[in-house]
């Protein structure tokens, strides 16, 4: 395998050699360098690149390489002065990591919080104990306290980044949150006027690999709210009474930090419906969460619990009552503009000849994100195939990805199938009209 990318890099070479100004192969070249462990090399392209683009993510590569080759003092260099232009997680994390290697325990142990907070799945339990090791203690998110009850820590809180500009699409969709959760944040005064409060719950449903998740942050951040993002295992405990207090203290901690928005994904698991429940502890739970939501013996003002499920039909009716989960929003699969942003979006740093993402977006009826992005992938797959066969790289052309297009079948069909069926014979209420809406405009 290395004897073939040594082939291709070569191949690369000799190309970058007759344009040598292209900076894009230029930057392919440099990560090839450094992926196979070619690090003085990949040095030179980058700052070559450096000097005449000025890429502050050219910084980013610099630190990475300085690091590996240990000159951790100018891996730092190199990383501190990207954070003035690119402040994201991974730059911490590595700072983090360069700065132990430095003997800068308490400055590790703070650039690695700072990465956890702008994303927490970077989370690193072996890092964490060489961190423990130096005397530098790291909060974890959920601990339990000396009465075995959970005790939620601050850095749960999370400030998120991105806004309604990075969803492509769904406009209508945004629209409906705006005035259901944004507005009221922005304009409490005018919506109390009225008798409308600021916070309450909001399900959103769709199909999975949808983007419910990210949809809940990018409000999140149009509000400028605090953003808890609950998952079942930080709730569920093996102990009879533990789950409940882990769900009550996840909303104090909300309470603790107005204006705030929790956000509890799987929430069929947490309220299920009770008739359904074989289990005493399971009931338990969604009666913890009602009385959570209802804030009998708490305020809830300026709290929004957004709850997401893929199976709306099995949560628990009393949650669907005023004041809990009252508002219902359909999250569909991403509409044609979002299909082609999505595409995009996971081209961008591939090497493309001219494709036309409209005819691609319109053979992905029906696609979720993550059906989309396998596409890009199976097609990526072609090209990197060919390159093998060949030791010439090629850009990612049409006719890739129409072949990576027949291979991958959307995801949500079956889902589709499922509410299609919901929606037909069990909507007496009108629960399911957006889902009715949706098949009437996607016949």
């Amino acid at each position: 395998m290395m004897h073939d990318m040594d082939k291709t890099i070569a191949s690369l070479l000799e190309a970058l050699s007759f344009s040598p100004n292209n900076m894009r192969l230029k930057k392919h070249v440099a990560e090839l360098l450094q992926q196979a462990g070619r690090n003085e090399e990949a040095l030179q392209q980058w700052q070559e690149i450096f000097q005449q683009t000025e890429d502050p993510e050219c910084l980013v590569y610099l630190g990475t390489i300085y690091y590996q080759l240990e000159n951790f003092s100018r891996a730092k260099e190199m990383l501190t002065q990207t954070l003035s232009t690119r402040p994201a997680a991974d730059v911490y994390l590595m700072l983090s990591r360069t700065c132990f290697a430095l003997a800068e325990y308490q400055q590790a142990g703070n650039y690695y919080l700072e990465a956890l907070d702008r994303d927490a799945s970077l989370e690193d339990t072996e890092y964490q104990q060489k961190l423990a090791s130096k005397n530098v203690k790291v909060p974890q998110k959920l601990g339990i306290d000396g009465d075995g009850g959970a005790g939620m820590q601050d850095d749960a809180l999370e400030r998120p980044r991105v806004s309604f500009k990075d969803v492509g699409g769904l406009e209508e969709l945004k629209e409906n949150i705006k005035m259901n959760i944004i507005y009221p944040f922005q304009n409490p005064s005018l919506f109390k006027t009225f008798g409308k409060k600021v916070g309450g719950g909001i399900l959103l449903y769709g199909p999975p690999g949808c983007g419910k998740t990210f949809l809940a942050r990018a409000t999140a951040g149009e509000c400028n709210a605090r953003f808890i993002n609950i998952a079942i295992d930080d709730i569920l405990d093996m102990y009879i009474g533990n789950s409940e207090k882990n769900l009550h203290a996840v909303f104090e901690l909300a309470r603790k930090h107005t204006p705030a928005i929790i956000f509890i994904d799987e929430l069929d698991a947490l309220g299920g419906s009770r008739q359904q429940m074989r289990y005493q502890n399971n009931r338990m739970l969604t009666n913890q969460l009602l009385s959570e939501l209802d804030g009998v013996e708490s305020d809830n003002s300026e709290i929004l619990v957004l709850g997401a499920t893929n199976s709306p039909w099995f949560v628990d009716s009393s949650l669907r009552r005023p004041g809990r989960f009252d508002r219902v929003l359909f999250v569909p699969p991403p509409d044609l503009q979002a299909r082609v942003e999505i595409l995009q979006l996971h081209l961008k740093d591939k090497p493309l000849e001219a494709l036309d993402y409209v005819k691609l977006a319109k053979g992905m009826e029906k696609f979720s994100g993550a059906d989309i992005k396998a596409v890009c992938d199976a097609a990526a797959d072609i090209a990197i195939t060919n390159a093998m066969k060949t030791g010439k790289v090629r850009p990612l052309s049409m006719d890739d990805m129409l072949s990576a297009l027949k291979k991958v079948r959307p995801s949500t069909l079956e889902w589709l199938q499922t509410a299609k069926n919901h929606a037909t014979y069990s909507n007496a209420g009108g629960a399911y009209d957006d889902i009715l809406d949706y098949f009437q405009r996607h016949k």
